[in-house]
């Protein structure tokens, strides 16, 4: 049950804090007084879109925090990690003007995710905007699904066709990519045989220009050789010559300081690295004496990678991987017809896998679409609606999607059943489509009616109504109040109203309200007691004069006086 929700900051209203009781709760106001921003603090904690635009203006963020009580056999306990002792819950949101969107379960920094789940378990909202998607069909079939009996089953086969739909996208490109690929065949051989014929390797160009560059200038190349290797070996005077003397002399007059050891050991380790060095240049010396390397042959080599790199806007590296890329396609175009066997098995044992979990699907809607005709029809009949008669229309999807030789998919994500409420408000008549023929206020009650049997089907303790009772005349304020008083009785209903007859039933009474404080407007919230509720409900009943408030006290002492 939603105890309690308070809000800083959020649109016009900079603090409030709003209790709420068992039973039912009406929230009234004067149109635009700030009820739908009520709402909007409810769908924060829901999981809904945070807008930096709903922040108060001058304000550095805003909170909204909703404070429940669990029942000790919600399974929410559980995912929770609830304790025996705890029965209070506090779901928690804060949005800064940076961007800064944080959410707090019971103290601890949680997500957008497990408040949604959270919430679910806990209130069911019905904005206006949901009544009016009772007029698009696609909506109709989430109506029959969220009251059906067989959430296990449309679990299951939602998943099979998700399945499904990604093996039959995957077998239906790799026949497009082996069709595109034949076409292309010839080409890309040729292709592959021209980067082929280069045996690149990484580099490959920058090497070849210094091996040409080498080549070019050999006789300076060796020389230049040749004179480092006599400077480090050549005679008494060269670099090694002169190392090894000046570690002997280190090494006399170790004994008189012995720091001087380690550096003698320094000069015999650089002259090793000199031997090194001067194997290395006598190995370059005499490779640069046998080469049999052509330059012109290096040049046009150089030239004809380069060549390919113009033509096909690509690197070295880039080449080397559109050659074996090419090779894997000519590859597949080889082994092509394995993999796409295989991918068609695939398909085929997910389509008889989907298949009996489709027609079960199907046979499980109707069946229960019987049942939510019945309760419907019955409801609407309490709630003036005489021979009124609900009935839903479930067609197959026409689709390819099981068709021999054709992959492609036209189930949607729930199946192949298409789901139509349709309508008859007067005996004798047929049934048309809810678009064709509800009203307003005939809408409200068939909406007021299936929120009431979904609510029931999920067991959500709290079922927050904006204006349920719209389109409704007077004549008819007291039927929709007696329904929502019956329903209060077990479940918590929260109702923005403008029906003087539904305030009336209320065991709770808020109303909202606009006021100027320091130039600024804001928006209030305050519990109704005693005359300040009469002159409420005499505003809402319109008119002027005693009459309207005699009338205001003749509704509460009829409501209180009841048994």
């Amino acid at each position: 049950m939603l105890r309690e929700i308070r809000i800083r900051n959020l649109a016009i209203v900079e603090d409030a804090s709003i209790p709420f009781g068992a039973g039912l709760n009406v929230m009234t106001g004067s149109t635009g007084a700030g009820k739908s921003i009520i709402l909007a603090a409810v769908e924060l904690l829901s999981g809904s879109r945070a807008k930096k635009s709903l922040i108060r203006r001058g304000a550095d963020n805003l909170t909204v925090e909703g404070i429940f009580d669990v029942d000790g056999d919600s399974p929410l306990r559980k995912r929770l990690g609830m304790s025996a002792a705890e029965n209070e819950l506090s779901i928690r949101r804060e949005l800064a003007v940076d961007g800064r969107n944080r959410i707090w379960i019971n103290g601890m920094l949680s997500t957008v995710a497990s408040a949604q789940e959270a919430t679910r378990a806990l209130l069911e909202l019905h904005g206006q905007h949901r009544q009016q998607e009772l007029l698009e069909t696609p909506s109709h079939i989430l109506y029959l699904d969220a009251w059906g009996d067989y959430g296990e089953l449309l679990e299951r086969a939602m998943e099979t066709i998700e399945r499904f739909g990604r093996l039959s996208e995957r077998l239906e490109n790799l026949v497009a990519d082996e069709q595109e690929h034949r076409k292309r065949e010839d080409y890309l051989r040729f292709q592959f045989g021209e980067i082929e014929a280069l045996k690149l390797e990484a580099d490959l160009d920058r090497k070849l220009e210094a091996r040409v560059k080498q080549l070019e200038n050999k006789q300076k190349y060796i020389s230049g050789l040749e004179e480092s290797l006599s400077l480090l070996e050549g005679g008494e005077s060269s670099a090694m010559e002169k190392l090894a003397a000046a570690a002997r002399a280190l090494d006399s007059i170790a004994s008189i300081d012995p720091a001087w050891a380690e550096t003698a050991e320094g000069l015999k380790a650089a002259r090793i690295t000199i031997q090194e060095t001067g194997r290395m240049i006598s190995r370059a010396i005499a490779g640069a004496d046998d080469s049999s390397e052509d330059v012109e042959s290096l040049q046009q080599r150089l030239a004809g990678i380069q060549r390919a790199c113009r033509k096909y806007a690509l690197d070295v590296i880039g080449l080397i991987g559109k050659r074996d890329e090419i090779g894997l396609i000519l590859k597949s175009l080889q082994d092509g017809s394995t993999v796409i066997e295989q991918a068609r098995r695939e398909h085929e044992e997910a389509r008889k896998e989907l298949l009996p979990l489709l027609e079960e699907l199907s046979f499980r809607r109707k069946k229960s679409a019987l049942r939510l005709e019945r309760h419907v029809t019955a409801e609407l009949q309490k709630l003036g609606m005489k021979g009124a008669l609900f009935s839903t229309n479930i067609e197959r999807i026409e689709n390819c999607a099981f068709q021999s030789n054709e992959k492609k998919i036209d189930l949607s994500p729930r199946g192949w059943d298409r789901v139509e409420f349709r309508i008859r408000t007067n005996p004798g008549e047929e049934t048309h489509p809810l678009s064709e023929i509800a009203s307003g206020g005939e809408l409200s009650r068939i909406t007021l009616v299936l929120k009431k049997l979904e609510a029931e089907e999920k067991k959500i303790p709290t079922i927050i109504f904006d204006e349920i009772d719209a389109g409704l005349g007077a004549d008819l304020g007291g039927v929709v109040a007696e329904r929502l008083e019956e329903l209060s009785r077990r479940y918590q209903i929260v109702c923005i109203t403008h029906l003087p007859q539904v305030a009336a039933k209320a065991a709770h009474h808020v109303r909202v309200a606009k006021q100027t404080k320091d130039e600024r407007t804001i928006a209030c919230a305050r519990v109704l007691d005693g005359r300040e509720r009469v002159a409420e409900i005499a505003r809402m009943l319109g008119g002027e004069g005693k009459l309207r408030e005699e009338l205001a006290e003749e509704l509460l002492d009829n409501e209180q006086g009841r048994p």
